[in-house]
């Protein structure tokens, strides 16, 4: 059977397109929720709270939500790419960002004080 001739499985996408798998929509989706968190940390959160005193737990809290769907994103499409046979450049890019923010925190912890 050829296939053209009703062959139901599906070609894997390249890596210039967009995510077809649902986890790899997903980690687009949780790559591109991040990118605006950040954004809006540094246009609008941050300004904030360096101008009123108290407010340092709810930057924390902000930080701490951000890098959870960093953390999301690139699990998610660290999964994709590899169970799921992934290709997009958005789930690379996403795996990538995690794992800059993986070694920038090593390197935090490795640096002596």
């Amino acid at each position: 059977m050829g296939e053209s001739e009703g062959s139901t499985r599906k070609r894997a996408a390249g890596f210039l397109s967009l995510p077809t798998t649902s986890i790899g929509k997903w980690s687009a989706g949780l790559l591109l929720l991040s990118l605006v968190m950040v954004l809006l940390n540094t246009i609008v959160v941050m300004p904030v709270t360096e101008q009123r005193a108290g407010l340092e737990l709810a930057q924390t809290l902000y930080n701490a939500v951000t890098g959870m769907c960093v953390v999301a994103s690139g699990v998610s499409g660290l999964f994709a790419l590899v169970m799921k046979r992934e290709r997009s450049w958005v789930v690379v890019v996403a795996v990538l960002v995690f794992a800059s923010v993986i070694a920038l925190m090593l390197q935090d912890l490795a640096t002596p004080r």
